[in-house]
């Protein structure tokens, strides 16, 4: 027997062989060292310089071992901001839109592509760097050229240019009067652009190749009526209509009337929607068609334009009282006018008088208004449910006496008198509404208004001798 803990030639071999297994292991695991020196050693280069790894390209064009500069440069050369812009609304069988540009200020994001393009194996831990660094110079990494617009330009061609191609706007359900029937004719959904979404839609623009036409998709949505065939179903009776006469031989005048009727004419207020006169009739421009007519101003009859809209506005105002619309702006004028009673008329001024009131009723009114004939007419239609018993009590002082003025004018012949102006009485003036409903009465005090007089005035010529002097001097002068 061998004496114990002897070693023998299969132990020497044993020892032996894992001698070699260490020498082995040692070896690989310097090997592997020294490989991952040399590959931190390369990622810190990398890491450090300012160069696109091998292999990355913007939109096609090779960046790669560029430094930051030069890639700069070369994408520059290489790739212009496209030329057109096509506008393309999915759905629409309307053609694209193909607007420059330079509309909506189109630009390539170079800098921010070559920022990309330099990220490309230097994110993550080392491993995930070396990997994508691989994988760019076997495969090629492509990054796509975002580009840019300036939102409002961009907004200003959504909101003009393309719903001009693309919209197909809402249609209101209306009313018409036709042989003292109302006809009524039914509402339309359209299309709209939805400019928001639209906006959207830049946040994604890239450029995959360089090119010469830019396609931006835009966004389409339903545009809904405002008012139905289903509000208007209610409408069927008169609540209140009201006239008021005018001379129509006063030409511009009367041109001015019937554009501010046809303004109001067919206007319908859901309950609890305003009305104003100002904003519907809008501003009174020459270049809207309206003509100088004769206005008040500090008291003193004037030529301006628009003159003569008031009387439309006042006939509406009595018609509005009558059929129960609660008044949230009215103003009188400063004198009383011939064309209404003290107290019932509605000065307007744009931008600074206007006539406002509130439909404060369970269902929706129709307002008709025309000018015609020497007659301006508004009529206020609703539910027969809605109609009350209203009526206008008005109570008024005595007349101020407006007057005489006496103007000397030399144009006339000795003793001529010419009446230009008439005189107009003062009053103080409260008006109330009284509304019977359900066996009651409810009294309303509209308003308390003061007018002042205006006098009569009258242009009369020179006393003969003073004419006859003012002649004489004159053959005089002409014979120096």
């Amino acid at each position: 027997m061998r004496p114990s803990g002897e070693g023998g030639p299969e132990t020497t071999s044993s020892v032996r062989n894992g001698a070699s297994h260490r020498a082995a292991l040692a070896v690989v695991a310097c090997s592997l060292a020294v490989v991952a020196g040399l590959a931190a050693g390369a990622d810190l280069f990398v890491q450090r310089s300012n160069v696109v790894v091998p292999g990355v390209s913007v939109a096609g064009i090779p960046l790669g071992g560029l430094r930051k500069q030069d890639a700069l440069a070369r994408l520059e050369k290489t790739c212009a901001a496209p030329s057109v812009v096509r506008l393309i609304a999915a759905g629409s069988q309307k053609p694209p839109l193909n607007i420059p540009s330079r509309d909506v200020h189109l630009t390539v994001e170079a800098d921010q592509a070559v920022r990309d393009a330099l990220r490309v194996g230097r994110e993550g831990w080392v491993g995930e760097r070396l990997l994508e660094r691989w994988r760019a110079q076997r495969e090629g990494v492509d990054i796509p050229l975002r580009l840019s617009v300036a939102p409002a330009a961009l907004k200003w061609v959504l909101e003009n240019s393309a719903a001009n191609r693309f919209a197909s706007p809402a249609v209101d359900a209306g009313i018409m009067v036709r042989a003292g029937q109302l006809v009524k004719t039914p509402e339309r959904v359209g299309t709209a652009v939805d400019v928001e979404a639209s906006l959207k839609q830049v946040a994604a623009l890239a450029l995959e190749r360089p090119a010469e036409v830019l396609e931006l998709p835009i966004v389409l949505r339903r545009d809904l009526p405002s008012i139905t065939l289903t509000d208007l179903e209610p409408i069927d009776s008169v609540l209140a209509a009201q006239t008021t006469v005018y001379n129509s031989y006063e030409r511009d005048r009367t041109h001015n009337l019937k554009l501010a009727a046809r303004a109001v004419d067919g206007v319908i207020l859901k309950p609890g929607a305003e009305f104003s006169y100002n904003r519907t009739v809008g501003p009174r421009a020459k270049s809207l068609g309206f003509r100088d007519a004769p206005i008040f101003v500090n008291g003193q009859i004037e030529p301006g334009t628009g003159g003569g809209i008031c009387q439309i506005s006042s006939t509406l105002y009595q018609a509005a009282l009558l059929a129960g619309m609660q008044i949230r702006q009215r103003s009188h004028h400063s004198m009383a006018v011939r064309y209404a009673s003290p107290g019932l008329d509605a000065t307007v001024s744009y931008g600074v008088l206007d006539l406002k009131f509130v439909n404060p009723l369970k269902n929706p009114v129709f307002i008709k208004v025309e000018a015609e004939g020497g007659r301006a007419r508004a009529t206020i239609y609703g539910a027969s449910s809605d109609r009350r018993k209203i009526r206008i009590e008005r109570t008024v002082s005595k007349p101020v006496p407006y007057g005489t003025k006496t103007i000397l004018d030399p144009s006339l012949p000795p003793g001529a008198r010419k009446v230009v102006d008439k005189g107009v009485n003062g009053y103080t003036v409260v008006v109330r509404r009284v509304i019977e409903e359900n066996g009651r009465q409810r009294v309303e005090t509209i308003s308390r208004d003061r007018y002042r007089p205006h006098p009569v005035v009258i242009r009369v010529g020179p006393p003969a001798a003073a004419r006859s002097a003012a002649v004489a001097s004159a053959a005089s002068a002409a014979g120096d």
